[in-house]
């Protein structure tokens, strides 16, 4: 049986597993062939990041050991109401688990509170599995990005309303 699942905000020590787990899901997706590196001075820069204002990362503990995070932070180059669910990975025998959900009620419950009234995502095509999960959590594809990420070798977005009122895909 697995070990239980704690959810809870980064702290700098988490950082190091956290690479590991970023950097071996972007190459086990062939992130790497697109022609980016496979960690970038954002990931490296993981704690810092999200001390800013209306940001917060989470780290997925399970018997003590991280095996996975996401966080939300403002969209780069959008309007203050749109968030960006960001570095979303899981190690692979922490994926199937529930895990996955709880991370992002989390980030979600967390950007309503920072009053964001949509979410935004990319990824890519070969996160098959990705795109089901978060097609099941109400994400809807878009035509093309919103906001200014610099991720060119995405080519998947998504955005999802976090409340009832708000227009996804509406600035």
């Amino acid at each position: 049986m697995p070990a239980p699942v704690k959810i809870r905000p980064i702290e700098l020590a988490d950082v190091p597993a956290l690479l590991t787990i970023i950097a071996a899901s972007r190459a086990e997706y062939g992130i790497g062939e697109r022609g980016v590196e496979l960690l970038e001075a954002a990931d490296h820069a993981l704690y810092a990041n999200y001390q800013r204002q209306r940001s917060l990362y989470f780290v997925a503990l399970s018997g003590g050991e991280v095996v996975g995070g996401a966080g939300v932070a403002p969209l780069a180059g959008a309007d203050p109401l749109t968030c960006e669910l960001q570095r979303m990975y899981l190690r692979p025998d922490a994926r199937g688990r529930g895990i996955g959900d709880a991370l992002l009620e989390r980030c979600l419950e967390s950007a309503r509170q920072f009053l964001y009234v949509r979410c935004y995502l990319e990824t890519v095509t070969q996160m098959q599995a990705a795109l089901e999960f978060y097609g099941r959590h109400g994400f809807r594809n878009l035509e093309s990005p919103l906001g200014s990420t610099g991720h060119e070798h995405n080519d998947r977005w998504l955005v999802r309303p976090l409340r009832a009122s708000a227009q996804a895909g509406h600035g």
